[in-house]
């Protein structure tokens, strides 16, 4: 017999049924798509930080992230020298996103993906189809894995962290995390890491680089820079002490900083030691840092050198709570220079990986290493959320033979000198700087800082020999804003 296929009345069913069938997984679909940024836009709202359960295994996700936009605007960088060439303005940003993952316990593992991107620099010079078509294979393109390391807490007060992580010591006078950076400063190390009532304790080993093996030169078939680093960070010995940090390091590099040129093994063995203090009281508090950083280095070509380096700051404030949280300060920083180049010692201070940003000021000319300075500061909240805040600087060079240590504001400057453009003069007067600045703490989360600082050139610069013949004596400016929001 002929199958004659579905009547009409059976067709009509089988039709329904299926049109049904389609719009359920359709919904299906589109609930399975949108729940998977449930917990992103859930965890979005500031006030839950709650963790998600993931699985019935006892694994919970914490998510996080953010982005921050800066635009900066720097005239006169060369102080007039070269007036062709000595003023920018760029945007950049920085998108970041974090997640944490627990494992019962006393495991967990954290992630921190960044894209940062300068405006305008990916363009087709590097890669790009076009200026609108951001398909270069580039930095600016890329999502960077600034963090990954685990945690593995063997007890309550023991843990063993390994992987790509910031490394803070104290108040990050000698490593530090630069937060500031648009990609932060991160090592690949291991730490075991003890907790007690009164200390944490930890030892790391950091890899920093690897090098490139030079018969009869490098003092290793397989030359690397390794670190290791020992840090007693002392607490519960009073309420009002909130830093007493102590920490040694080791530094062993395989090759010299100037390695090649002759059969001669080069390479660098250092030991820094520091000391890092604050103490603070409802209105008055006080920080100290010392460090003495002392080693031999070999480099091909050239005499050994005996490091032998110091640096200190202090600083003392005192906060008037009754008075909009009036709070004033003064500071003063010493760190070593060179008295000779030439000689076989090394003593301009190694500022190493300290957090830079304000330290020497806010418009991040200069970072230390030869150089003295006093500061007097103050800022008030005008509203809970609104601070006001100055602070005026004056530099010296601790050797006037020596010479300096620029910031990224100071990137036309170095050029310059590193191009034989600019020699500074033999003089102790760098200059002085005054810096104002505008921070805004919104209640949805997001944060806006507006800063202008100024450079004064002194003797150092004015009387510098240009192959301009023009002096860099013009006040040098900097306007900074910046706007974010991190969860």
């Amino acid at each position: 017999m002929k199958h004659k296929g579905p009547g009409r009345k059976s067709l009509g069913l089988f039709v329904a049924s299926s049109l049904r069938y389609n719009i359920v997984m359709t919904h299906v679909r589109h609930l399975a798509f949108l729940s998977l940024f449930v917990p992103v836009f859930a965890f979005a709202a500031p006030e839950n930080k709650s963790e998600f359960n993931l699985a019935a295994k006892d694994i919970f996700f914490q998510p996080g992230g953010g982005i921050r936009l800066r635009y900066e605007n720097l005239r006169e960088a060369t102080g007039g020298a070269f007036s062709s060439n000595e003023s920018e303005a760029k945007a950049t940003h920085r998108a970041q996103f974090d997640f944490k993952l627990y494992k019962g316990e006393y495991f967990e593992t954290f992630f921190r993906l960044l894209h940062v991107d300068e405006w305008g620099s990916s363009s087709s010079a590097n890669g790009d189809s076009s200026p609108g078509t951001k398909d270069g294979f580039t930095s600016d393109n890329a999502l960077l894995v600034n963090q990954a390391y685990g945690l593995w807490k063997v007890s309550d007060s023991l843990g063993l962290q390994f992987g790509r992580s910031p490394i803070k010591l104290g108040r990050g006078l000698t490593y530090g995390e630069n937060d500031w950076f648009n990609v932060p400063t991160t090592f690949d190390n291991f730490a075991i890491k003890w907790d007690w009532e009164v200390m944490e304790f930890s030892a790391i080993a950091a890899k920093t680089r690897d090098l490139s093996p030079v018969a009869g030169q490098t003092l290793s078939p397989d030359p690397e820079e390794n670190h290791y680093i020992l840090d007693f960070d002392i607490k519960n010995m009073s309420d009002s002490i909130s830093v007493f940090d102590i920490h040694f390091a080791q530094v062993n590099r395989d090759e010299g900083s100037a390695d090649g040129g002759t059969t001669v093994l080069s390479g660098l063995n250092m030991q820094r030691f520091a000391f890092d203090f604050e103490y603070r009281s409802r209105s008055f508090y006080t920080s100290l840092f010392a460090s003495y950083v002392s080693g031999k280095e070999r480099a091909a070509g050239s005499m050994d050198l005996t490091i032998k380096q110091i640096a200190g700051d202090l600083e003392v404030g005192y906060i008037l709570a009754d008075t909009s949280q009036l709070h004033f300060w003064a500071g003063f920083h010493h760190d070593s220079g060179d008295k000779d180049a030439t000689d076989s010692t090394s003593e301009t201070y190694d500022s190493f990986y300290y957090d830079v940003y304000g330290r020497s000021g806010r418009m991040d000319l200069l970072r230390w290493g030869n150089l003295n300075f006093y500061r007097l500061g103050l800022d008030a909240k005008l509203f809970t959320n609104v601070t006001l805040g100055g602070e005026w600087l004056s530099f010296r060079k601790t050797e006037q033979n020596g010479g300096l240590v620029f910031g990224a504001a100071g990137a036309f400057l170095n050029s310059n000198i590193s191009s034989g453009n600019m020699t500074l003069a033999t003089e102790t007067n760098i200059g002085e700087e005054f810096d104002i600045w505008l921070d805004v703490d919104f209640t949805s989360g997001v944060f806006f800082r507006a800063t202008f600082t100024t450079f004064f050139p002194g003797a150092v610069f004015e009387k510098a020999t240009t192959t301009s013949g023009n002096s860099a004596s013009n006040t040098m400016y900097q306007g900074l804003t910046q706007v974010g929001f991190f969860f």
